[in-house]
């Protein structure tokens, strides 16, 4: 099966380079062992998976969180998904510098929506509160996505 440099594509179509999020619990041979059958993207309970470049699973996390029901995994015939797999993924979140709170303007509809408390707010001078991230609690679920009114939210592999 041929490789697909996801990142080449979007380069040559004038965009930044597109991260793929693959879904959880994903083998390391995800993208061999993969079929594209979509039966995990009509599986998805909370309509989070979508087809991506070249037709494999991805996750968009402006449609909502992943709240890790595997029902996906349950959906895979061939073996790309793997529930022993752990954890899921290994994602981590960063806040841009726009983020309304950096700002000034109260804002923690990031915060309120983690429910791992990954996300918190240390108050500053002048009743600002800055959001702080605690990497070993986020679990990757990208509820702080969703939520982010000017969408300064993202979320990469992890290094």
């Amino acid at each position: 099966m041929t490789t697909i440099n996801t990142a080449r594509r979007a380069f040559f179509r004038g965009r930044a380079v597109a991260i793929q999020h693959h879904i959880p619990w994903s083998v390391e041979a995800f993208e061999d062992v993969c079929r594209r059958c979509d039966e995990c993207i009509q599986a998805c309970e909370e309509s989070i998976l979508v087809a991506a470049d070249g037709g494999f699973p991805s996750v968009d996390f402006r449609r909502g969180e992943c709240t890790f029901c595997a029902a996906c995994v349950d959906a895979c015939r061939y073996g790309a998904l793997d529930r022993s797999v752990s954890p899921p993924w290994h994602l981590s979140v960063s806040i841009g510098d726009d983020c309304l709170s950096i700002k000034g303007i109260t804002c923690r509809s990031c915060g309120d929506a983690c429910e791992s408390r990954a996300i918190r707010f240390q108050l500053q001078t002048a009743g600002r509160a800055i959001p702080e991230l605690d990497a070993s609690l986020c679990n990757g679920c990208g509820s702080c996505i969703a939520t982010c009114p000017t969408h300064v939210i993202k979320i990469q592999e992890a290094a």
